[in-house]
Formats: C-alpha cells, structure tokens, sequence
C-alpha cells in the first residue's frame, strides 16, 4: 500500500463516520461503537510505560485503549484518536500482538492480542496516523466552547 492509498483508506473511514455538531473524543468514541458494533472503553494505564504512549487490548467486542498518563493533554488525545482510528480501520484483525508483563490482571477479561505500535512507516500506521488527524481536525474545528475547554477531553480523562 503507498502513502497515497494509506490515506485514502483514512479518508474514506473518516467519512464514514457519522458525528453531530459537537465533535469530542467521546462522541467519536460512541460513534465507531456504533459503526462497528463494538464497545470501546478508555483507561489510563495502570502501570508505567514510557516507550508506549497508548495501546489497545482486544478482548473480542470490547476494546480497551489504555494511555500514558505522563503525556501532555493534546498529546493523550492524539494517541487515543491513532488508537480509534485502527478500530476504526479494522486493524485489530491483522495487527501483530505485543505482551506487556505484569499487566494482565489489569483487563476485563483475556485479551485476544494487545495492539501497540512497532513501526511508523507500515501501511495500518501511516493510515490510522492520517485518520488520527483528521479526527483531531474535526474536533478543533467544532469542539471548542466559550470557555476554551479541549472538546470533551475531560469526558475521557476524568
């Protein structure tokens, strides 16, 4: 796949998607559940890591996308919308799974694979790193509010 199909497969999902006026990461959330059929939670991760940003366990229908806690508010949220953009994309049926020790009694249940980033320059990276953005994009240009808050990033991050 070249870069110019990476993101046209990112442009197609990105309007595929379906949201209201209000744009946030929760309401994108809700929205891939939707398109998918799947239920996606969001959690920091219970322990430290800080050469994975973000990853996602695949527990069958239930997605859980874990972040690191250390990073910068843009930046979680970043790494949250790469993280739905592979749900999106459908890459938890061909990504590579990771192990991360001592992190298992942490999920809802037995993860088929855990989902983390191995290389930037792989075809579901380059896609699902364009999709990202044009997710970030859709929520600054609508998501802002008179107080200047960061578009319902407070929903995810408590």
């Amino acid at each position: 796949m070249s870069i110019r199909d990476a993101r046209r497969a990112a442009n197609q999902a990105n309007k595929a998607l379906i949201l209201g006026g209000n744009v946030s990461v929760e309401t994108i959330r809700k929205a891939i559940e939707a398109l998918r059929g799947i239920t996606i939670t969001v959690q920091e991760m219970p322990v430290d890591q800080h050469d994975v940003p973000a990853f996602t366990a695949d527990c069958g229908n239930l997605k859980v996308v874990y972040y690191a806690p250390n990073l910068s508010t843009l930046h979680r949220q970043h790494n949250i919308l790469h993280e739905f953009s592979h749900l999106l994309l459908n890459h938890e049926e061909t990504a590579t799974g990771i192990t991360i020790k001592g992190f298992s009694e942490t999920f809802p249940t037995q993860p088929r694979k855990i989902m983390g980033r191995f290389s930037f320059d792989d075809d579901a990276e380059q896609s699902a790193e364009f999709l990202a953005y044009l997710l970030s994009t859709r929520i600054s240009g609508k998501g802002r509010d008179e107080r200047g808050g960061s578009s319902g990033l407070e929903e995810v991050f408590g």
